[in-house]
């Protein structure tokens, strides 16, 4: 601004030929000072336009600031006409506002996909001569032996030739429960053994894993450019060129009806006024805004062009466990047969001691219920490897001790139990989808439990929310089909392993839909890097947050509908920002081709029409009063001023 007043009191003042000199070197320095302060970043733009061998909004910025410069030199240099330094400063400094304000608008792809959270890089391999190796994965050919001890992911696919073991496979295939692997099982590369090492005999090379399939996948949708980028690409295609056509006719026209003064403030105002800055932050800013209301509702973008994504879907899929259920189970019924020796209240407590100390996976189930009974002393504890527990357990006020037994029905009742626990399953009416756990007090059949998966607050009102905004909804799982039933989605589609739902988003996008994936898992990565959109569970599988285009909190995901209302609203403002930024383009370069405007009027005019773009964007952060869709709480934490703010 400095440098602008100094330049207009020079043009327009009668001053004598030294002091005019003197004074546009000051302003040259002060220019050059500008250019040291914050030119590099768009000559590293200039750079990698030259590079990749295209057009972006750089070179635009570039001709008119290169234009006012030398016309400002030549000026100087002949010792009479106007300069234009101060034009040079004003374009620079709003470029590297534009860079500060909107940020990164694009996302690089990811060069790589990491799989070191699932898997490890290494494992025991059992050599001919029977000493167990450490090995790495990329070298285990098909045909060895492998060791997985418990708690570590299975870093090959194999058939299990030792075991058995409970397996967590939720991230892999979707199944929510323990899964039961036996000799002759197959077990899947990331599957984890909870209570007991796993022999298994690898049916693939290390370098051939269903994992590895799924990373490609991953690795090959990340490569193709987004429909952003083509658009971005094709509009600078004919954007800068036609800016500095249209400058050099004008500067023609001028020179042959006025001279060289004339031509070189016409087409210097034409090429100022052409300056992209109102259509480079009209778009990212719109999104950008949208960013900020959508993390007050439990969502984190990683850029702004994910905003417009999610305002094209017009299909939603799901992943159920870990997505729509939360990721701990619960239990939802226990029940003792006639005559048990311990009272209902004692004998849960018991179980709930015994769990604490034995850090099996189901142990969450029976939190808190051994608060408020008898201390227990846990004579003895054993996991009882792919069934359950084994415990000796004495109450204080009891005289003898209790074996306890607690795990799978089809591992632990005995023959004669069969009868009593049919009229407990009578009784017990567990929903469809329970996982069903037999107690056993001293090898007797003692209670049912029955645990079940605890859905999302809210979930029920999710599908109607969203079909009222015209969107679809899927819900896809490699779980049973009873339990993905149960959450009332209209399309469901069970048991699909993670190529299968990269198959499914796939033919979904063939048919013209655009998918926004929700998932939280390994299983979910393929497919969620293939979707127009993906957002990820912020306490999902690392490598599902890596090829998602944001983050949500796991209460946030009953807030889509409010979520998608933003994004919609985010993109019909970058639509009018556009079509202002656009007449704003059509009508300055107009009234600068007819001689209309100086070139000084057409930097302070493109910073309007930018701050004016600036100030629409911020118009969508003020206070949002909408009601929240039918069902759907408001954030949680936040009052209802606080989450409009």
């Amino acid at each position: 601004m400095n440098t602008m007043t100094v330049g207009l009191a020079v043009n327009t003042s009668e001053a004598t030929p030294p002091e005019r000199r003197i004074l546009h070197l000051v302003l040259l320095a002060l220019t050059l000072a500008v250019f040291a302060l914050l030119g590099k970043p768009l000559l590293d733009g200039l750079a990698e336009n030259w590079r990749a061998r295209r057009l972006s909004l750089e070179p635009l910025f570039g001709l008119g600031l290169s234009g006012a410069f030398a016309a400002s030199v030549v000026a100087l240099w002949r010792g009479e006409g106007p300069v234009y330094f101060e034009v040079s400063s004003i374009l620079l400094v709003v470029y590297s506002l534009g860079k500060l304000v909107t940020g990164e608008a694009e996302q690089r792809a990811l060069q790589a996909v990491s799989l070191s959270s699932v898997t490890s890089e290494t494992c025991l391999v059992r050599a001919p001569s029977g000493e167990w190796i450490e090995t790495p994965v990329r070298e285990v050919r098909a045909g060895d032996l492998v060791a997985v001890p418990a708690g570590t992911p299975a870093p090959v696919d194999g058939i299990v030739e030792r075991g058995p073991a409970l397996c967590h496979t939720s991230a892999i295939s979707g199944e929510t429960f323990l899964a039961p692997r036996n000799t002759g099982d197959f077990v899947a590369a990331g599957a984890t053994p909870a209570d007991a090492a796993l022999w298994i005999r690898a049916s693939a090379p290390g370098s051939e894993r269903s994992l590895d399939r799924i990373a490609d996948a991953i690795a090959r949708s990340r490569s193709s450019p987004s429909p952003a980028e083509r658009v971005a690409s094709r509009a600078a295609l004919w954007l800068t060129p036609v800016a500095g056509l249209s400058a050099l006719l004008t500067a023609a026209f001028w020179f042959w009806r006025s001279g060289v003064e004339a031509a070189l403030m016409n087409g210097l105002a034409v090429l100022v006024v052409a300056c992209p800055c109102a259509l480079g932050f009209a778009t990212p800013l719109a999104f950008w805004a949208a960013m900020a209301r959508f993390a007050l509702r439990g969502a984190y973008l990683r850029s702004g062009e994910a905003v417009e994504r999610i305002a094209e879907a017009d299909l939603v899929v799901f992943d159920k466990t870990g997505t729509l259920t939360g990721a701990e189970l619960r239990l939802a019924r226990f029940l003792t047969v006639p005559g048990c020796p311990l009272a209902r209240e004692t004998l849960l407590a018991m179980i709930a001691a015994a769990e604490r100390l034995s850090g099996h996976p189901i142990a969450a189930a029976f939190r808190g219920h051994a608060a408020a009974s008898p201390d227990f002393e846990i004579l003895e504890l054993r996991l009882l490897a792919g069934s359950g527990i084994a415990a000796t357990v004495r109450a204080s006020s009891m005289p003898s001790a209790f074996e306890l037994h607690l795990g799978l029905a089809e591992k632990l009742l005995a023959a004669e139990d069969e009868r009593e626990w049919q009229r407990l399953l009578e009784d017990a009416r567990p929903s469809p989808g329970s996982r069903l756990l037999a107690v056993l007090l001293d090898r007797r059949l003692a209670a049912l439990v029955a645990l079940e998966e605890a859905p999302l607050e809210g979930v029920g009102a999710l599908w109607e929310a969203l079909r009222e905004l015209g969107v679809d909804s899927m819900t896809v799982s490699g779980d049973a089909e009873e339990r993905v039933r149960a959450l009332g989605c209209p399309d469901a589609r069970c048991g699909l392993d993670p190529l299968e739902k990269l198959e499914l988003v796939r033919a979904l996008q063939a048919r013209e839909r655009r998918v926004l994936y929700v998932g939280d898992g390994v299983n979910d990565s393929a497919a969620m890097s293939a979707a127009h959109a993906a957002l990820a569970i912020e306490s999902g599988a690392p490598i599902a947050r890596d090829v998602a285009h944001g983050v949500l909190r796991p209460e946030a995901v009953v807030r889509l509908p409010e979520l998608l209302r933003i994004a919609r609203g985010a993109r019909r403002l970058a639509r009018s920002n556009l079509a202002w930024a656009a007449a704003y383009n059509v009508a300055g370069i107009s009234v600068a081709a007819a001689g209309m405007l100086h070139p000084v009027l057409a930097a302070l005019l493109m910073t309007c029409s930018s701050l004016m773009v600036v100030w629409r964007a911020a118009s969508f952060l003020t206070p949002d009063l909408e009601p929240p869709a039918p069902g759907i709480a408001p954030a949680s934490g936040l009052s209802g001023k606080e989450a409009a703010i």
